[in-house]
């Protein structure tokens, strides 16, 4: 246990030292229609010809022919590059990079999800650094901001378009990446819900509860920021207010501009409030077993609720009371407004049709991706709130077998 005492010191003391560097804050536009304000921030970053980044699944659909239409009216020059995958490799990236170069344009717009603004923030960095992208990986390994960088985010889930960070695969070493640099935010964020109208219902939930995830994680962990406790906070309180009504009517469009400014909120809490086990799990399924990463993190976060619930409660006891989910026990035990946290979180999650054990998981991976899920917790490092090793969280995974 002195191990585990001595680690838990050193993960706060280690992340309190990164977040000292100050981090750049984008602009953030927002509500129904913002997005008509895209040639102006085009103007403001005295970007000439951007180049927009986004997948088939946007590029199939009116939102780009919308973003067109805006910039053509604007009399803005602007080339296309849809090429962009789920859980985005370096090749697919320099790919994009090699587009903007060939159509030479002078800006980045990303449009679309969470793999869509990873891809763009390595693409605008490539432009204006002379060395592999693969080099980028880690911490602190930028030297300039890069192209100018817009965000439009067409899902509410992962707040990149908030985050200093880009989770990349490297398809040579068979395992996601992260880049983590106080450069890499873009300049703007772009949050228009009419853009979000059109998301399917499955994917409204698992992306949904992939910010609660984030927001949960920086809120249990062991920084306790005031900024980033409001932040975590407010986008669980809006998560758990408005997932459920956005998931029964995708129509709603004051229930997907509050998901989109949770997701924000909850990009933000983590970036300063950093992760942990949830989604160190959740990226080694989407490695292994290709499961999106909003799902993989649903079906992980309660397992670990269970545990925190028991190992601290108290920070879910504050979650408990600020989204009055205590209910008649008010100001009651941590243990008791914890453990009603944790079953509220479960009915949302069997509401939303999240399964509850990962029937894809198989036993012989089990240590492996404990292993290497480590080497993202404990590497970067997150300051948890509780330190698992090796065997502990392989004895939690088995729990997670069908």
């Amino acid at each position: 246990m002195i191990g585990h005492t001595l680690a838990k010191v050193w993960f706060n003391f280690a992340a309190r030292v990164l977040t000292a560097v100050p981090q750049k804050t984008p602009i953030l536009l927002t509500g129904p229609g913002s997005v008509k304000l895209l040639p102006s921030e085009l103007d403001t970053l005295k970007a000439k010809r951007p180049l927009i980044v986004t997948d088939t699944g946007v590029a199939g659909t009116d939102i780009l022919k919308s973003v067109e239409k805006i910039l053509k009216d604007a009399g803005v020059q602007y080339a296309v590059h849809k090429d962009i995958k789920a859980d985005p490799s370096f090749e697919v990236c320099r790919a994009g990079l090699e587009a903007l170069r060939a159509q030479r344009c002078d800006a980045v717009i990303a449009l679309g999800g969470g793999s869509v603004m990873d891809a763009g923030k390595l693409i605008r960095m490539g432009a204006t650094h002379d060395k592999p992208m693969e080099k980028f990986a880690g911490i602190m390994r930028l030297s300039n901001g890069g192209l100018p960088f817009i965000c439009i985010p067409t899902t509410a889930g992962t707040g990149s378009e908030a985050t200093a960070a880009a989770v990349i695969t490297d398809t040579k070493r068979h395992r996601k990446v992260t880049v983590l640099n106080p450069r890499i935010p873009p300049d703007s964020a772009i949050l228009d819900p009419s853009l979000t109208l059109g998301l399917p219902s499955d994917l409204t939930a698992s992306t949904g509860v992939n910010a609660l995830a984030h927001a949960i994680e920086a809120y249990t962990n062991t920084l306790h920021y005031s900024d980033v406790d409001s932040q975590a906070v407010e986008a669980v309180r809006l998560i758990l207010a408005y997932l459920p009504k956005v998931y029964a009517n995708p129509a709603d469009a004051r229930g997907r501009e509050a998901l989109l400014r949770a997701s924000n909120l909850a990009g933000r809490a983590f970036t300063r409030g950093f992760l942990g086990y949830v989604h160190a799990i959740a990226q080694r399924f989407g490695e292994k077993y290709h499961i999106p990463h909003g799902l993989a993190n649903a079906i992980v976060l309660p397992y670990f609720l269970d545990l925190y619930a028991e190992a601290c409660p108290q920070r879910l006891a504050s979650l408990a009371r600020a989204t009055a989910i205590c209910g008649d026990l008010g100001q009651g035990k941590d243990k008791d407004c914890a453990k009603a946290f944790v079953e509220a979180v479960k009915t949302l999650l069997a509401g939303l049709g999240i399964p509850c054990k990962a029937d894809f998981l198989k036993a012989d991976d089990i240590e492996a991706i404990a292993k290497e899920a480590l080497r993202e917790a404990h590497g970067t490092p997150y300051p948890v709130p509780v330190v698992y090793m090796a065997k502990e969280l392989a004895a939690i995974l088995r729990t997670m077998l069908p």
